[in-house]
This record gives C-alpha cells, structure tokens and sequence, in this order.
C-alpha cells in the first residue's frame, strides 16, 4: 500500500501549533479538524508544545473512487 502523500496544513492560532495531515487527497477543513481532535485525544488530551509542527498520517481518501 502507498504512503499518503497529499499535504494538508492548519494552524492553531492559540497555541501556535502547526498541523501538517497526509492524508491521500486534499481535505476539506472538517475534515482537518476532525484529524486533529483524534490525534489530541490519543495524546491523552494533551496538547503538543507551543510552536511545534505536528505531522499525523491520515487514511482519509485511501478508498475514494
């Protein structure tokens, strides 16, 4: 199976965190949002240092026609 290698960028202003999502097609800002909130959740809640660039593989788009 191919990596995703489509790059999907969002910034939390308030904490000054950038998230990159590599998911296999571009995504819509839900679908983004929905990315992150999943990936804090499985960090326990906690929230990645103040400045950091966070890179979460997706498989959003892997079965898409």
């Amino acid at each position: 199976m191919q990596l995703p290698s489509v790059d999907n960028f969002v910034k939390d202003q308030h904490y000054g965190i950038t998230y990159n999502i590599c998911a296999y097609r571009e995504l819509s800002r839900e679908e983004m949002m929905r990315a992150v909130q999943v990936f804090i959740q499985q960090q326990g809640g906690r929230q990645p240092r103040q400045g950091a660039v966070v890179k979460i593989f997706s498989v959003i788009g892997l079965n898409d026609g």
